[in-house]
């Protein structure tokens, strides 16, 4: 059977595409019922975030801006961005689902960066296919006892396959053609040295939780990969918008929370675990980050819960 394609002359056969593959990373996705006393200080984080209220009202700060969520409202939070939840509306209580998720595809990651839409509330398509995929991923999470583990891993795979896919239609949507064309001072070179040093900003902080040391930082994985650090601090920032110290920032506070929500660990062995032969140096740059020190945030999603 022979198909033909309007608009295709046959003098392009035999031409290739191009090779595709991104990962696409989902961290921490969770929700959570509060009542009116409940907040959560500013703080910001190295990935993106989507927030949705699934009953009552929130108001949350975004890069020094308030908003007020309404129920099936969503936001979308960029990396380093400061935000903050002031709590569900004097009316009653809140639920809502929250999720962090980074892309190492170089096209979606500098477009999503510089998308300045928060607000995602509306009927378009775009938007039902975003909350389409959330609602498919808050039913899994619900769920604590699969009949079919298997099942319920492949429907999440879907459902985020699925969000990345209309994250993918949205940037396509909002975003003009010519802005999403190639941008000059990018190329393979660089953005495989800045994913380089992005692997190896993880590993530094999975080999302190085993052997307590975290290493030099940004020059010892430079003169790994022999390059100079300004180099690498450059195609860092230039693909991920941020420097590595920045970044590794995020990845450190991120297990601390992580590690605090375990009440059989110590703030000492946390402290320990990331790196840290000071827990007071642990204490003091946690509270600069999140607002809190270790045990009031302890105490803080211990009584959310």
């Amino acid at each position: 059977m022979n198909v033909n394609f309007p608009g295709i002359e046959h003098s392009l056969d035999g031409r290739m595409s191009p090779d595709l593959q991104a990962a696409f990373h989902i961290y921490a996705a969770h929700w959570r019922k509060v009542n009116t006393q409940w907040q959560y200080p500013e703080h910001t984080h190295p990935m993106f975030e989507i927030n949705l209220v699934l009953q009552g009202r929130q108001h949350m700060t975004v890069g020094g801006q308030a908003y007020l969520q309404e129920c099936g409202d969503i936001l979308f939070i960029r990396p380093g961005v400061r935000h903050a939840s002031l709590g569900a509306d004097a009316a009653g209580d809140m639920t809502y689902y929250c999720l962090h998720f980074d892309i190492d595809d170089l096209s979606l990651r500098r477009t999503l960066l510089t998308m300045d839409a928060v607000s995602l509330s509306g009927e378009s398509p775009v938007l039902l296919a975003i909350r389409s995929a959330l609602d498919v991923m808050i039913r899994t999470a619900i769920l604590t006892e699969a009949e079919d583990a298997q099942r319920n891993r492949l429907v999440r795979l879907n459902a985020s396959l699925q969000l990345f896919a209309a994250l993918s239609a949205w940037v396509l949507s909002e975003t003009p053609a010519a802005t999403l064309s190639a941008q000059p001072g990018i190329t393979e070179n660089t953005v495989a040295l800045a994913n380089a040093v992005e692997g190896l900003l993880q590993e530094s902080v999975f080999t302190a939780a085993a052997t307590g040391s975290r290493g030099g930082g940004i020059e010892d994985i430079a003169a790994r990969l022999g390059y100079s650090p300004s180099h690498c601090n450059r195609a860092f920032r230039h693909i991920y918008g941020m420097s590595p110290r920045q970044y590794l920032s995020g990845l450190i506070i991120r297990h601390a929370k992580l590690m605090l929500l375990d009440n059989s660990l110590s703030v000492e062995a946390i402290a320990h675990r990331l790196g840290y032969r000071d827990v007071s140096h642990f204490s003091k740059q946690f509270k600069r980050w999140t607002g809190l020190p270790p045990m009031a945030y302890r105490q803080l999603t211990a009584e959310s819960k």
